[in-house]
């Protein structure tokens, strides 16, 4: 999970990151990004696209990402939005629990032009008190507009 989520800036650093690194990777964006012409290169670079009207079709997706993989990463921004929330999404916390798997923390802080790999976060059942621990991990950290998260 990559937070604090308010710039499309987001992405680019976090797929710089991402692809330096040898890991097997994939992550979740609007369906609205993956229009005609770029949808097969967003794929092909893991992305896996999440229609909000239909939340099934992506919990499919993920479970057949997992049946083909057994060790990867799935990046998401609790926020579901680059625009301020009042609070974050908890859909990650389904989908982590559904297929029995940690949440790694990782904080984008713009203020000094880095990206923190946190520790591994385990979903207590209790999605109120999850959200919580979640967002004050990433109060320690400035998105590009600091204002939104």
């Amino acid at each position: 999970m990559a937070g604090p989520h308010t710039s499309n800036w987001d992405f680019v650093l976090a797929m710089s990151l991402i692809l330096s690194l040898d890991v097997n990777f994939h992550w979740i964006g609007k369906h609205s990004v993956f229009k005609k012409g770029f949808r097969r290169l967003l794929r092909k670079m893991g992305g896996i696209p999440v229609n909000r009207a239909n939340p099934a079709a992506l919990k499919q997706e993920i479970q057949n990402v997992t049946d083909k993989y057994k060790g990867f990463l799935i990046v998401i921004a609790p926020e579901g939005t680059r625009q301020k929330v009042k609070r974050l999404k908890s859909g990650f916390l389904r989908i982590a629990n559904e297929t029995n798997s940690q949440i790694m923390m990782a904080g984008i802080d713009f203020s000094n032009k880095t990206i923190e790999l946190g520790d591994f976060f385990s979903p207590t059942g209790n999605v109120e008190q999850d959200l919580e621990s979640i967002r004050e991990y990433f109060s320690n950290f400035s998105g590009k507009r600091p204002e939104f998260f």
